[in-house]
C-alpha cells in the first residue's frame, strides 16, 4: 500500500538531514539528480534554485520530482533513509515563498549571505509527497 504522507519520525529525519538528492525528468526522459539544501514543514519538502535551474525546466514540464535523503553506515544494521515521490510546485513570490525562504534561512545560516533567495531571480520549489518509502535497519 503507497502511503501519502510523511510520518512524525520521517519527518524528524528529514529536518535533520542537512542534504537530499532531487531527481527530475525531462520531457525526453532524461534524468537529472542534484543535492539540494531544503526544509519540511506541514508534509511538504522545500528548496530554492535559480529560476533557470535543468531541475526547475524539469519540473515545470513535468511536475514530477523524488526525493531521498539516507544516512549510511559500514554496519549496514545501522542504514536508514526516507524517499519521497510527488508533484513540484513552483513558488515565485508571496506568501508561501516567503515563508519557505525564512524556514531554508533558519536552517541554513550561510544561505542568504552566500546563495540569498531572491523573488524574480529564486523560486522555491514545493513538494508535496503522493508516494513515501522509508527504511531503518537500526529496528
Amino acid at each position: 500500500m503507497k502511503r501519502r504522507r510523511l510520518t512524525p519520525r520521517e519527518t524528524a529525519f528529514l529536518q535533520r538531514e542537512r542534504v537530499i538528492r532531487v531527481a527530475t525528468v525531462g520531457r525526453d526522459g532524461t534524468p537529472w539528480v542534484v543535492p539540494v539544501c531544503h526544509a519540511v514543514e506541514r508534509g511538504a519538502i522545500y528548496f530554492g534554485s535559480d529560476k533557470d535551474g535543468r531541475k526547475v525546466r524539469n519540473i515545470v514540464k513535468t511536475k514530477r520530482v523524488s526525493l531521498v535523503a539516507d544516512r549510511y553506515s559500514d554496519n549496514w544494521g545501522r542504514l536508514r533513509g526516507v524517499a519521497v515521490a510527488g508533484r513540484g510546485e513552483i513558488l515565485t513570490r508571496g506568501p508561501a515563498f516567503a515563508r519557505a525562504v525564512r524556514l531554508l534561512y533558519r536552517k541554513y545560516r550561510q544561505y542568504e549571505k552566500v546563495a540569498a533567495l531572491e523573488p524574480g531571480e529564486s523560486v522555491i520549489v514545493r513538494v508535496r509527497p503522493s508516494q513515501v518509502m522509508s527504511w531503518n535497519y537500526a529496528q
